[in-house]
Order: structure tokens, then sequence, then C-alpha cells
């Protein structure tokens, strides 16, 4: 039975061996199913009726940036000193890695990597081979939400979102990367996405929080906050003093990691005597990673067998902690040896068929993981073309009884598509119930579209009724002149009383002075 090496020393690394024992594999790949936790940055993974784990520490590392120096080094002096033509090699990466420098070394020397965190890569694994051609991610990545996210926004033709990126330093790196992976999804959508970024921080005022939000909605009615709960929770406050609460905007909370740190559904919960606008809250998407499906059943079952097998033959109990976690950690590490297992056998019974020989290749390996879905103890995980571990998201929405968040969906990573649970639906506060619309019917300004026309339409009412007007009293007094010019023309002989004038009053005719006299003579005479 081989032995654990424990590689320590100074500056040289020399194998020594250990007695712990190694348990019996459970899968048939016979691949020690190794802990994660006891791995500081990397484990070469072996094949064989009973391989070895190896772990490589020095006596000097305590930090990530101990171990992220010498990294590449370590690994690159344990392969020259003991690798095999006949065996099987796979790095796993952690975030406490050199990530570029362990995958480039992988790729130079043909050996598999899984790494766990994909986003630590500044790499696109949405093209194929455009990574590192020998990495492939096992562990959740902000790929599998953006997928998600762009999914949503495209089937409801939201084509102009402001996105709100939190850039707190103790979260900005995972919205950060969140942005830079939504801009790779959305360029490869084949849509015409618009999106303007805004960073803010979760120190900034309701003041300034208010102004970023008035100048953003002259171009959007659709909001993607790559942020806190927090952070979501206080825009959502100021709504609608807004007049953002009616219906007419949507509010998207994207989280990577699903803890309170960043943001769960129980933050969202809405107290009975909260006397803020419901609205809000129904205008609000909640986009989050499922858990895991196995962690009831599936888990379960692993967890019992392990600890059964362990103590029958080590007398070891894990006194009711389960050997794997619910979370990702033991979970991963043991998808990794099976789906590791998995690839070798194929390998090796596709070489005993062709009756051909020759050294393991981690080119060849990362081929078999490309675009296909893997049926194993935990569930099923799917790899793109790209080799990015699509996990699935879950999709949340308001529930106007219970005041909380209910789950009305799940993108489902493998078949890349959402679906609707039965009788859920988002509660949207519009008048028909429908979501609002990218852009209203009116444009951001309201003097748009429809509106336009409208407004136009009843500009050329208003210039026609006045210029109706201004014709007929003009019309009304040419033709009271013209008719005056035509009588004078026909009775030219008659004596007008503008012509008839008494010496001394140029301004009155005789005919009106006469007039004058006979009226006053007969006021006079009464």
């Amino acid at each position: 039975m081989p032995s654990i090496h424990s590689l320590t020393g100074n500056s040289e690394f020399f194998p020594r061996a250990s007695a712990e024992p190694v348990p019996e594999p459970l899968f048939p790949s016979q691949l020690f199913m190794f802990p994660i936790w006891l791995i500081p940055f990397s484990m070469i993974a072996t094949r064989g009726v009973l391989p070895q784990k190896t772990k490589i520490e020095h006596k000097d590392h305590h930090t990530c940036d101990d171990i992220n120096g010498d990294a590449v080094a370590n690994v690159s002096e344990y392969l020259f000193r003991h690798r095999r033509e006949d065996t099987c090699y796979a790095i796993v990466e952690t975030g406490c890695n050199d990530q570029n420098g362990l995958s480039s070394l992988a790729d130079a020397l043909d050996i598999l990597v899984f790494t766990l965190n994909m986003d630590a890569m500044k790499k696109n694994y949405l093209i194929p081979k455009s990574a590192p051609a020998t990495t492939v991610s096992i562990g959740a990545s902000s790929v599998s939400f953006c997928m998600a996210l762009v999914e949503l926004l495209d089937q409801h033709k939201w084509y102009h979102p402001t996105v709100i990126i939190e850039t707190t330093i103790t979260v900005s790196r995972f919205y950060q990367l969140s942005w830079k992976f939504l801009l790779e999804v959305t360029k490869q959508s084949g849509s015409n996405f618009q999106m303007v970024p805004l960073n803010v921080d979760n120190i900034i005022s309701n003041s300034d929080l208010m102004n970023i939000l008035m100048e953003s909605k002259l171009r959007s009615r659709v909001y993607v906050l790559l942020s806190t709960a927090t952070l979501a929770l206080r825009i959502l406050a100021l709504t609608d003093e807004l007049g953002m609460s009616n219906g007419e905007y949507a509010f998207i909370n994207v989280q990577p990691i699903r803890t309170s740190a960043y943001g769960v559904p129980v933050q969202f919960v809405r107290a009975a005597n909260n006397p803020l606008n419901l609205n809000a809250s129904r205008s609000l998407i909640f986009l989050a990673p499922q858990p895991h499906p196995s962690t009831s059943i599936t888990l379960a079952y692993l967890n019992a067998k392990i600890a059964n097998l362990t103590l029958a033959q080590y007398n070891y109990s894990y006194n009711g902690v389960p050997p794997l976690d619910s979370g990702n950690a033991a979970r991963i590490a043991f998808e990794i040896v099976e789906i590791f297992s998995t690839l070798v056998i194929e390998r090796d019974n596709t070489l005993r068929g062709s009756g051909q020989c020759g050294p393991c290749s981690g080119n060849q390996l990362v081929d078999r993981i490309a675009n296909r879905t893997f049926a194993i103890s935990s569930g099923r995980v799917y790899f793109t073309a790209g080799g990015i571990r699509l996990i699935n998201t879950e999709m949340f929405a308001f529930n106007t009884s219970t005041l909380s968040l209910q789950t009305i969906g799940v993108f489902d990573g493998t078949k890349q598509r959402f679906t609707l649970y039965e009788n859920k639906s988002i509660p949207w506060p519009t008048s028909n119930g429908s979501p609002p619309a990218d852009v209203p019917e009116c444009g951001f300004t309201g003097h748009e579209g429809r509106c336009a026309a409208e407004r136009i339409s009843t500009i050329i009412t208003a210039l026609s009724t006045a210029s109706g007007c201004v014709v007929l009293l003009v019309g009304s007094a040419f033709y009271r002149w013209l008719r005056q010019q035509i009588f004078e023309s026909a009775n030219y002989w008659v004596l007008q009383r503008r012509d008839l004038h008494l010496p001394g009053y140029p301004g009155q005719s005789r005919l009106s002075m006469l007039f004058s006299c006979v009226s006053l003579k007969a006021a006079q005479s009464s």
C-alpha cells in the first residue's frame, strides 16, 4: 500500500514516508478521496489500485502570500523528481494559489488542473482554449449566475439596465468579477445590451444615492444590483420618494455567495408594521446560487457510508460531525476525485481497446470534460465547452401574503434556461400585472415615442385652430372693407358724411353737427 508523503524543508523538498493509512476507495476509479482542507495549495493525484496523496507544505508558510511565492517552484520540483509516464496527475488549485502560474506550468507539462476559484483567473473561460488549455473550473463561478442574469434580462427584453456595483473593500472583489463576467456573457448572447455601470460604496450618503438614481432614471428602468443586501435595501427604501415604486422599475439583486455578509433571502423580510410602500419589494428579483440538491439525500448517504467505513477499518469516529459538509469544500473534493477517476478509467479502456499506450495527457482529459454532464454520487455536474462548471441559480420574488421572498424558479446550469415553478410568479405592482418595459412608451424623459407623436399632434391642432381664427378675422375685415368699396363705387353720387365739414370744426362734418343740434333741440323741448 503506498504511503502518504509529506514534503517539508527549507528550500529543498525531500519525500518522507508517513505511517498514515490510506482508506479503501469508495469510487471505481481506485483513487484516494482526499479532504481538500489538508492541501494548502496543490495536490498531485495519481491512479492505481491504491494511489498516493501528496501534501506539499513548508514550515515557514503561514499565509497565502507565503504559499504563492513558492507554489510553482515546489510543484515543478516535485514533478521533476517523481513524475512517471504511466501515472495520471491532477493539480488542485485553491484560492490560496498563484493560479495563473500553476495553470501555465500545468499547461506546459500537459497536466490536468482543477481550479476551485476560477474567478481569480484572469482568463476568458467562456471561449474554449482561451484559458490555459489543461485547466477546468470545478468550483462555483460568477459565470453561472451571470448567464442566469443575462437570460432573465433577455427574456424580458431589458436591454438598457443600469448596473450598480458595490465597491466596499470587503466585498468588492466578487462584485467586480461579476461585472467582468457579465460583460463577457452579454457579448456572446447576441443581444444588443447597453449597460451603464455605476460604482457605489456602502458609505455613500442617501442624498448622493438619490442623485445617482435620479440621473440614471433618464436612461434606465431596470437596475442590476451587484451589491450586498444591505445596500440593495437602502436603494429600495428610496424608491418611493423618487417616484420609482410605481411598477415602472425593476430591481435585480445578484449574490455570488449565499451568506448574510453578502445577501440571503431572509434579509428582505418585511415587518407587518413597516410603513414603507410594498411596491418596491414587489419590483425586486433576487438571484443566488442554489443549494446543492444532494445535501439532504445523497450527501447524507455518503456521510453515513464514510463514517461506517472509517469506524470499521480504523476505529475512528467523526462524533456526529459529517465528513462532507453541506457547503462546497469537502463535497467538491470528492467530486474532483470521482470525475478524475472516471476520466482515467475511460482513458485506460480506450487505450486497451486500441492496443495503444502512452503518457497520460492533461489535454486529452480536458477534451473528455468539455461540454459534458457527469452523473456522479453527489448529483449532476455540467461543464461548458470552455471547461466551466455551471451551477444552478435560484430566482426569488416577493410574496405579498408572507411579506418575504419565495423561490419562484431556477436557472438550470445544464440546460442553460429558466424554469418557473407552478403557480409562482412576480407580483409586479403595475396596473395590468405585467413587468415594466425596457423603455417606457413615452421614453425616459416622458416626451418620446407615442407621447412625442401625441404632443406634435396637439401642437398641430392648436396651430390649426389659431390659424383658422386668424384667417376668419382677416377674412371678415377684408369682406367688410370690400363691401364698403363696392357700395361707394355704386353710389358715387351720394354725399358721404366724412366729406361734410363746418368752418372751425375740422374733425366733425356738417351733417354730424346738424344731427347733434337736432338731438339737443329735441332734448330741450321734452
